[in-house]
């Protein structure tokens, strides 16, 4: 199901089914500038088709690899100018394997095939911020200083972590989004979030104080389970229908993981 939704210049394109409402997610693409920034997931394919036919995109950016951002990518590559980072483009020209849940939610996006049509001059920037994936990339429009943040904020007290995610490095990506000052932000599952800057720095505050206490922690020998219980409050049902692919845990093993390359830089 696709539902749009317009704020003035820009038109949000939220995007959902059944299976994703009945794990209480959706996912939105927006569309700015003329261009359509992100494709949402497989499983709405034919319906985004039909939505931006009468849209009339000029061009796409697709700002990192899930499959909830990138599903339809290389559908619309065959008809659409496109743009995304090379490593976004190296995992989606290797087909991705995933996990059983996320086939069910999303679905697996096909493998791009074609060539990346160039879609001319935007006012429309691409700047790299990673740590949720190493590809991640917000776009920002100077025009109306309006910031669309993909997956860098989602909330702030975001518990939940992907097993590849690097806590440090989200918190300089904010740093790089709270230095462009917006005066707008739209979220890829969020929608509009008011205050945008300040919506960003809470996040920050919160992530770094949190990184720090599981530092303390860990640094005089407390156990993940244990940090899990106090710092997070437990783990929740996410971790086990992910086997552990997103999961609070995973934010205790990334300080872990991360924490002395953090400290050296």
């Amino acid at each position: 199901m696709i539902d749009v939704t317009r704020y003035d210049d820009v038109r949000r394109i939220r995007m959902w089914t059944r299976r994703t409402a009945a794990v209480g997610y959706d996912v939105s693409a927006y569309l700015v500038q003329g261009i359509l920034v992100d494709t949402g997931f497989r499983h709405v394919g034919a319906e985004l088709e039909r939505a931006l036919a009468e849209l009339r995109p000029r061009g796409v950016i697709v700002t990192h690899w899930h499959e909830d951002h990138a599903g339809n990518a290389p559908t619309l590559a065959e008809k659409l100018p496109m743009w995304m980072p090379e490593y976004t483009e190296r995992k989606l020209r290797e087909r991705q394997q995933m996990k059983l849940y996320r086939h069910f939610t999303w679905g697996r996006p096909k493998a791009l095939r074609v060539p990346l049509a160039a879609y001319g001059r935007s006012p429309l920037l691409t700047i790299h911020t990673p740590g949720h994936s190493p590809d991640h990339h917000v776009v920002f429009d100077p025009d109306t200083a309006t910031l669309f943040s993909a997956d860098l904020w989602l909330g702030v007290r975001v518990r939940v972590m992907g097993a590849s995610e690097n806590p440090y490095e989200i918190v300089e990506s904010l740093t790089r989004a709270i230095d462009l000052k917006p005066t707008r932000m739209f979220d890829a599952h969020r929608g509009s979030v008011e205050m945008p800057v300040a919506a960003l720095e809470a996040k920050r505050s919160w992530l770094m104080g949190t990184v720090g206490e599981i530092e303390r922690r860990l640094n005089v020998g407390d156990s993940e389970s244990s940090i899990v219980r106090a710092v997070l409050g437990g783990e929740e049902s996410t971790a086990f229908v992910s086997q552990g692919e997103y999961s609070r845990r995973n934010l205790v093993r990334a300080v872990q993981k991360f924490s002395a390359a953090a400290a050296k830089s």
